[in-house]
């Protein structure tokens, strides 16, 4: 069994990676933490609710965290999610209760009390990680690893030219995430663009067996519009569920390690860039010291995914 702690945006595609994890019955899923993204915290604390309601696991701790970024000015997308993160389809109230801590210090309690157990699984920015490294350094080396969706390390951003917009929306906290010196795999925009789902699967899985279905249904036309306009066809790229999707099965996945940091300033901010040898400039030996020097480290980066694999564990898990 793989204790995972999902800190996510909920979000059209954080609901279908969520459903994935649901339905494997070699996941346990310890706790859920929620962050501003792609819509506002409270609206997505309001749709974590709604998807573990749906599927029966309100007694899951759900910590409500950041409402805003490290330093920058806070930045969502309801033109890709809709004003209420799920595509404007009509929600119910949701009634189950949260963890009285904040999401930062939950994360710190669940690591501690299982030390070298939890995977950690960030799927939107990465404020709560960050912030619970700033408070309790120790938890760096008692998590197991860190799979984080965010990131265009060798292709162009998705929200600017440079950066993908988990980054972009607080490339601070994912610089110190990144720099932290754990395990991170990093399913980022190389590989989410490579995992296209037709739109035959997704109306199966619209149809499917998941509790979460309703969901992922309702708020599907909403998503497909936005991506009417960079003609993409009917087909989607659902970018979280490439994150679940390691957690299941990572052979499915080509990995390289890079040298990687996270730029935070000016018109590259949230750009994740490689960096050859761990220094990009001409003397490897140098003793000159750069800012950035401080904050690269080995990543495992997603570089290619087998879609035939993909698809059929789609299909073995909502359909």
């Amino acid at each position: 069994m793989k204790k995972v702690w999902i800190d996510t945006d909920p979000g059209i595609d954080d609901t279908y990676a969520i459903a994935m994890l649901l339905e494997d019955p070699r996941i346990e899923i310890v706790g859920v933490s929620t962050v501003f993204g792609n819509v506002t915290v409270d609206k997505t604390t309001r749709n974590a609710k709604l998807l573990l309601e749906a599927a029966g696991k309100a007694q899951v701790p759900l910590a409500c965290g950041a409402a805003n970024p490290l330093y920058v000015p806070l930045d969502t997308s309801p033109f890709v999610h809709g004003a209420n993160g799920l595509g404007d389809m009509p929600l119910p109230e949701a009634s189950m209760q949260e963890c009285p801590l904040r999401a930062p210090q939950a994360l710190i309690d669940a690591i501690l009390n299982n030390p070298h157990e939890i995977t950690l699984l960030p799927i939107g920015p990465l404020t709560n990680i960050a912030m619970a490294i700033i408070l309790e350094p120790r938890i760096v080396d008692l998590v197991k690893e860190v799979v984080i969706m965010g990131g265009a390390v060798h292709c162009p951003g998705n929200i600017t030219p440079a950066a993908e917009a988990n980054f972009f929306h607080d490339p601070h906290a994912a610089q110190i995430v990144i720099g932290a010196g754990w395990k991170v795999v990093l399913a980022g925009l190389d590989v989410c663009n490579r995992g296209l789902i037709p739109q035959q699967m997704l109306e199966k899985i619209g149809n499917g067996k998941s509790p979460l279905a309703p969901y992922m249904k309702g708020s599907l036309p909403f998503f497909k519009n936005f991506l009417k306009l960079f003609e993409m066809g009917d087909a989607v790229t659902l970018p979280d569920t490439m994150a679940a999707a390691y957690l299941l099965d990572p052979t499915m996945f080509t990995v390289k390690s890079e040298y990687l940091f996270v730029e935070t300033e000016g018109s590259c901010q949230g750009q994740s860039l490689a960096v050859p040898r761990g220094k990009w400039y001409e003397d490897p030996g140098s003793k000159v010291r750069y800012p950035a020097d401080d904050h690269i480290q080995i990543v495992e980066v997603l570089l290619d995914v087998d879609p035939c694999k993909f698809l059929e564990l789609l299909d073995r898990l909502l359909v």
